[in-house]
């Protein structure tokens, strides 16, 4: 990346980032962060990646941070100052900063350079064409483009429509849809309302652990979940909360302060790291004890803000987390727990919002389903896998890595569930953990078994999802331990954060306008036969066909790129799946998750089954995780 070295006021600082000084791209800033100045000078990511059968030189509009000796920032600095100056640099404002850099590193049409900078260097040429992609939505009126406008738009894709959610209908018999998950849980009931109505599961009985001298203030907390909410800032999207009972038909038992499923803590002795181990382990009797005598659906956990420094801690190569220790010690009793920080009470001006969250993970982690996700096959069983890596300590002997393997088998997405299970021949590549073909045979032998021992029969396709390539040793395994199965798909699904991609539509004269609005959720480009990009997150219409929504409403989305290493389904179903799938994360009432929901979770379940003490060939509900 040396040859942009020539361009004047432009510097590589020993990594593909450029950054300038001059005025045309913006003078540096001055930022004060934690009574600290630091200033922020305009910069590009620059890479060259592979792009289907073609190499492509990516920009991509950035922030180089330093103090005032020049020294690079810290990295949450960074990140916390990239999010203040980027959060809102929209669609129009990337492009034009992208068009900048464009026009200062590529000022003619083409470029042409040699790397490394000698004789005997790779000859290469840069186009300072912008690459276009031509998208095509079936539902609405095809753009025609013109010859010189077909000539830059060398990728196509389709747009894909928005997946429906499953509710039960709230007058008769049968099925809603909605788009929206809050608007079809108002608007309807819950897909599961049968339990409440029939009384085989009449109401949800909620058990509290807080402490002491908190005891009464979180019962009045959690006793407003009875009353209605209004929307603040997020009224485009949220609407009124009603209260528990109104929104999902089914009444929320709440115990007041001094009844047995109300679990007063004594305060730790002190911030020492015993103190933390003393308290997690308070928490898990107390849990162990209500779990036996009052049997709640879900547990209430508060931590207030005093206790941060219980919460966690390393020492040396002690490694502790209260959230993920009170889990592990939950999840074998089938224990279902919600923890509540003092934040959440404190936060007064989203209150709608916070209520909406909370009464969702209340209803969920009673094992309750408040809607479902038509349109999977009832052939195929969808599988996602993730890693934690558990360290060789001075407290632990043995090192070892945990799989944490998500299984899907029915069509319409309940059940999710989740196996742990030890890798017993890791093989390291990046310090990312892979299975070695033994292991990854064992894999496929029990998504196998699992299938048929749900539905009598085998699947006809099983499909595979992680965030790290599939090895050699990986797919032979699997296909191996899958015998039987007429299609193994296995996909590697993660966020390109580099890739960007600005919406933008064509005009009569032959150009393009930049849009209002980023590429829009559904969006699907084709790469080449094993790889496509699709936009999880970006705009939609999902909320009102005629107003744009877009979730988070920072900078521009960035693509997932799915690269097949087995399997022959079609890359558009393999697409519109996915984008099912990232609508069923019940962790949240979001629009949709970033990942689908087959491996959104599945590091973070690895990583709180490293501390458990066993694993077995039993799955745990993936509720009993969040």
């Amino acid at each position: 990346m040396r040859v942009f070295t020539s361009h004047d006021a432009v510097r590589l600082d020993n990594q593909p980032t450029c950054r300038t000084n001059s005025l045309p791209l913006g003078n540096v800033e001055n930022l004060r962060i934690d009574r600290v100045d630091w200033k922020v000078h305009q910069a590009v990511l620059v890479q060259i990646r592979p792009l289907g059968s073609e190499l492509a030189l990516v920009l991509k509009p950035t922030l180089y941070v330093t103090d005032r000796s020049g020294a690079i920032a810290p990295k949450d600095t960074e990140r916390l100052v990239k999010q203040r100056v980027l959060g809102y640099q929209h669609n129009k404002e990337f492009n034009d900063a992208t068009e900048a850099w464009r026009r200062r590193l590529i000022p003619q049409r083409d470029f042409h350079v040699r790397y490394p900078d000698h004789e005997d260097g790779i000859a290469l040429t840069f186009s300072g064409r912008p690459l276009f992609a031509r998208i095509t939505d079936e539902r609405e009126r095809t753009v025609s483009l013109n010859s010189v406008q077909e000539l830059a738009a060398r990728q196509a894709g389709l747009q894909l429509a928005e997946p429906r959610l499953n509710f039960a209908r709230k007058s008769t018999v049968g099925l809603a849809f909605d788009t929206h998950p809050v608007r079809g849980l108002i608007n309807n009931r819950p897909f599961d309302s049968s339990l409440t109505t029939t009384g085989i599961a009449s109401s949800i009985r909620v058990g509290i652990i807080a402490p002491a001298q908190d005891a009464i203030r979180v019962h009045q907390y959690l006793s407003q979940l009875h009353a209605a909410a209004q929307p603040g800032k997020d009224a485009d999207y949220l609407p009124p909360f009603p209260g528990f009972a109104s929104a999902y038909h089914c009444p929320l038992e709440i115990p007041s302060v001094g009844e047995p499923s109300f679990v007063q803590l004594e305060e730790p002795d002190s911030t020492a790291p015993s103190s933390a181990r003393a308290l997690a382990g308070a928490i898990a009797r107390s849990l162990a004890a209500l779990s036996a005598s009052q049997r709640p659906d879900v547990t209430v956990i508060y931590v207030p803000d005093r206790w941060a420094p219980l919460r966690s801690y390393m020492i040396d190569d002690e490694e502790f987390d209260l959230h993920d220790f009170v889990k592990a010690a939950a999840i074998p009793k089938g224990c279902a727990t919600q923890f509540v920080e003092e934040d959440t009470i404190r936060n007064a001006q989203q209150q709608c919002r916070v209520r909406w969250w909370l009464s969702l993970a209340l209803y969920v982690k009673s094992m309750r389903t408040p809607w479902t996700l038509g349109g999977l096959s009832e052939k195929s069983a969808y599988v996602g896998l993730g890693f934690s890596v558990k360290r060789k300590t001075n407290q632990n002997a043995g090192a070892h890595v945990v799989l944490g393997c998500s299984h899907l088998y029915s069509p319409n997405g309940i059940g999710l569930q989740f196996r742990l299970s030890k890798i017993e021949d890791p093989i390291m590549r990046n310090k990312n953990p892979f299975m070695s073909f033994d292991d990854a045979r064992r894999l496929g032998e029990g998504i196998r078994e699992l299938f048929f021992d749900a539905h009598l029969r085998l699947p006809e396709r099983v499909v595979i999802h992680k965030q790290t390539p599939f090895l050699r040793d990986e797919r032979s395994g699997l296909q191996a331990g899958l015998e039987g199965v007429a299609c193994v798909e296995l996909l590697q699904i993660f966020v390109d954060d580099t890739l960007r991609y600005v919406a933008s539509h064509p005009t009569s004269d032959g150009k393009f306008e930049i849009d209002n609005y980023p590429i829009r959720r559904g969006t699907t480009v084709v790469i080449d036969d094993q790889t496509a990009l699709l936009w999880v997150h970006g705009a939609s219409t999902a909320l009102n066909p005629r107003r744009h929504y877009f979730q988070g409403k920072r900078r521009i989305p960035a693509p997932l790129v799915i690269r097949r290493h087995a399997g022959t389904t079609d890359l558009m179903t393999i697409a519109d799946e996915i984008l099912g799938l990232s609508k069923m994360n019940f962790n949240s009432f979001d629009l949709y998750g970033q990942l689908p929901a087959t491996i959104e979770t599945s590091r973070r379940v690895a990583k709180i089954g490293t501390l458990l003490d066993r694993f077995s060939d039993h799955s745990y509900d993936y509720r009993l995780f969040m």
